[in-house]
C-alpha cells in the first residue's frame, strides 16, 4: 500500500471513529450516566490522550501564549462544552441518527457566520451546496413526523444549537491558526471545556460505574476512539500528502456511519425520504469541498481547520 493510500484509509477511519460518538453516548446514557457526564468524559479523555500524544510526538505543540489561551477559552466554552452538551442531549432526545443529521447542518451556520464576521464571499458553488444541504436536512428531519412519529421540538433545538456551536470552531480558531497548530487548539479546548463542565456534570459520580465492564468499555471508546482516535487518524492521514478535496469528501462518511449505527445497531426508524435527504446532504458536501494551497485544509464540514506538515 502506497503512502497516499494509507492516508486515504486513515481519513476514512477517522470518519468511522467520529461516527461512533453517538453509539458510545447511547450506551452510557442507558446506564444512567447523564448527557452532562458523557460530555465531560469525552472532553477530559480527549484532552488527556491528545496531551500524551503531543508530548511524545512534539512537545512544542503544548506551547501557548496569552492570546492563544483566550481563544482556547472561548473554544472550550462554546465549541467544546457547549457543543458536546447540546449534542449529547440531542442524542438522548432524538436518537443517534437524527442528532447526526442535525449536526450536519453546521455548514449552513458556518457560511452565515463567515459572511457576518469575516465578510467572506459565498460564491455560486457554495450557495448551491448550502441550498442542497438545507433541502436535504429538511427531508431527513421532517420525514419522521410525516410518517406519524412525534419529534421532540426541544431535541431539534438542541441539535441545531449543536450545529451552531460546532460551526463556531472554525470562526473562533481562524485568528490564531497562524500562531499554533490545530491540535494545540483541540488540546486546550478539550481541557477548558472539561473544567467548565465539572459543576454541572459532577464527574465524581462516574467513578461508581467504572467497575462495570459494560460501562467502562463505552467510556474508553468515547475517549480513545471518538475524541482522540478520530483526530489523530485524520491529522496523520492528511500529512501523507493526499488530495485534500478528496479527504474532505471521505470524511463525510461520519454522517453515513452515524445513520447506519442508529438504524442497524440501535433500531432507530429509517425511511426512503430519510435516505433521500441524507444523500442530498452528502452531495452538498462533495460540491462544497475546496482545496486551498498545500499546507492548510479548509472544508465546510471540518470540526476545525488543521495546520499540517506533509511527511517526507
Amino acid at each position: 500500500m502506497s503512502e497516499k493510500q494509507k492516508g486515504y484509509s486513515l481519513v476514512v477511519l477517522s470518519g468511522l471513529f467520529w461516527a461512533t460518538t453517538g453509539l458510545f453516548a447511547n450506551r452510557l446514557m442507558i446506564k444512567n450516566i447523564t448527557p452532562e457526564q458523557v460530555a465531560f468524559i469525552r472532553l477530559f479523555l480527549g484532552f488527556f490522550i491528545l496531551f500524551i500524544y503531543s508530548a511524545i510526538k512534539d512537545i512544542r505543540l503544548l506551547k501557548i501564549n496569552k492570546r492563544i489561551f483566550i481563544h482556547c477559552f472561548m473554544i472550550g466554552l462554546i465549541c467544546q462544552a457547549g457543543f458536546n452538551l447540546c449534542y449529547f442531549k440531542a442524542v438522548e432526545s432524538l436518537g443517534v441518527s437524527m442528532a447526526a443529521i442535525l449536526l450536519y447542518t453546521s455548514p449552513l451556520f458556518l457560511a452565515i457566520m463567515s459572511k457576518l464576521v469575516y465578510k467572506e464571499n459565498l460564491g455560486v458553488k457554495k450557495i448551491i451546496s448550502l441550498i442542497i444541504c438545507f433541502i436535504g436536512s429538511i427531508l431527513a428531519v421532517t420525514s419522521t413526523s410525516l410518517e406519524g412519529v412525534s419529534i421532540s421540538s426541544t431535541g431539534i433545538i438542541l441539535g441545531i444549537l449543536a450545529a451552531i456551536t460546532y460551526a463556531s470552531m472554525s470562526i473562533i480558531s481562524k485568528g490564531i491558526l497562524c500562531e499554533c497548530s490545530g491540535i494545540t487548539i483541540l488540546i486546550y479546548g478539550f481541557l477548558i471545556g472539561s473544567i467548565l463542565m465539572i459543576p454541572i456534570s459532577k464527574p465524581w459520580e462516574i467513578i461508581s460505574h467504572i467497575d462495570d465492564t459494560s460501562t467502562l468499555m463505552p467510556i474508553l471508546g468515547l475517549g480513545f476512539i471518538s475524541a482522540s482516535g478520530g483526530y489523530i487518524c485524520y491529522i496523520k492521514g492528511i500529512s501523507k500528502g493526499i488530495d485534500l478535496s478528496i479527504a474532505g469528501i471521505l470524511a463525510t462518511g461520519e454522517l453515513i456511519g452515524s445513520v447506519i449505527i442508529g438504524w442497524v445497531l440501535l433500531g432507530e426508524s429509517f425511511s426512503l425520504i430519510n435516505s433521500l435527504g441524507i444523500v442530498l446532504m452528502i452531495i452538498s458536501g462533495v460540491i462544497s469541498v475546496i482545496k486551498i494551497g498545500n499546507n492548510k485544509l479548509e472544508t465546510l464540514y471540518g470540526d476545525i481547520e488543521l495546520t499540517i506538515e506533509q511527511e517526507d
